[in-house]
C-alpha cells in the first residue's frame, strides 16, 4: 500500500471521526485516577445492584473495585447487603464512564463507541506507516517539536510527533477496549481483570496510571491539531 494511499485513508477517516476520539478520551483521561479521587474525597465506591451485574465492558469493574469485607449495610431498594464503603447510587464518574462506553445512548451507543474505536485502530496505522522514518535523521525528527517556526509547523509537529510518540500506547488502549466492546472475553474470567487493568493504565500502578492519562490528553489533541492542519492547507487554496 502506498503512501498517497494511506494519507487518504488516515484522513477521510481523521474527519468525521475525530470529534468521537475527543470524547472518548477526555471521558477516559477523567475515568483513569477516579478511585483516587473517590478516596480522597471521601466519596463511596459504586457497584451495580445485585443481579445486574454486566460484567462486559467497564461495567464489571465496580465489582473488584472495593477490597473491604461484606460487613456493610442494606441497600433499602433491593433488601441486598453492600459492603462498608459502597453504594448503588451513580456518582459523576459513573456517568462518565457510561459516556465514554456508549455516549449514554444505550445498546446503540456501545456499537457506534466500538466502531469508532476500531476504525480509530486503523487511523493510528495508518498515520503510523505515513510518517515511519526512514533515516537515522528522520528518527531524530520524529521527536522535535519546533516552536519558532510558524503556527502551522508547531500543530504539524504537535500532531506528527506526539502522535508517533504515544501511537503504541493508544493501540493497547483500543485493542483492549475492542475486547469489551466486542464481548471477547470470558464474564468473570482472569482475562477481563488483565484487560480492563491494561486498559485504565492500572497494571504498573500509579507511573502507567500517570502515563495513561497524559497518553489519553495527547489522545483528545490529535484531531484538534489535525482539523487545524486541515482547515490551514485548503483555506489557503482559496
Amino acid at each position: 500500500m502506498n503512501k498517497k494511499l494511506l494519507t487518504k485513508i488516515h484522513l477521510w477517516l481523521s474527519l468525521p471521526l475525530g470529534i468521537f476520539v475527543i470524547i472518548i478520551c477526555l471521558s477516559g483521561a477523567t475515568l483513569v485516577f477516579k478511585h483516587e479521587i473517590r478516596s480522597a474525597l471521601g466519596m463511596p465506591t459504586v457497584v451495580a445492584p445485585h443481579g445486574h451485574q454486566q460484567r462486559t465492558g467497564h461495567d464489571w469493574a465496580a465489582s473488584f473495585s472495593s477490597k473491604k469485607p461484606n460487613h456493610g449495610i442494606m441497600n433499602t431498594a433491593d433488601k441486598q447487603i453492600l459492603p462498608h464503603g459502597t453504594t448503588t447510587q451513580r456518582d459523576f464518574f459513573s456517568y462518565v464512564t457510561r459516556f465514554h462506553t456508549s455516549l449514554m445512548l444505550g445498546t446503540v451507543g456501545k456499537r457506534l463507541i466500538t466502531l469508532v474505536t476500531l476504525l480509530f485502530v486503523v487511523v493510528l496505522v495508518s498515520g503510523m506507516l505515513v510518517c515511519w522514518p526512514r533515516s537515522h535523521a528522520q528518527w531524530l525528527r520524529c521527536f522535535k517539536v519546533e516552536c519558532h517556526r510558524g503556527k502551522r509547523r508547531l500543530f504539524y509537529d504537535l500532531h506528527v510527533s506526539l502522535g508517533f510518540i504515544v501511537v503504541l500506547w493508544l493501540l493497547l488502549l483500543s485493542v483492549t477496549g475492542l475486547a469489551f466492546g466486542f464481548h471477547l472475553l470470558p464474564k468473570g474470567s482472569a482475562a477481563i481483570q488483565v484487560f480492563h487493568a491494561l486498559h485504565v493504565g492500572k497494571w504498573g500502578g500509579l507511573f502507567t496510571k500517570i502515563i495513561t492519562f497524559i497518553v489519553c490528553l495527547i489522545g483528545a489533541s490529535l484531531p484538534v491539531t489535525g482539523y487545524y492542519l486541515y482547515w490551514k492547507k485548503h483555506s489557503s487554496h482559496r
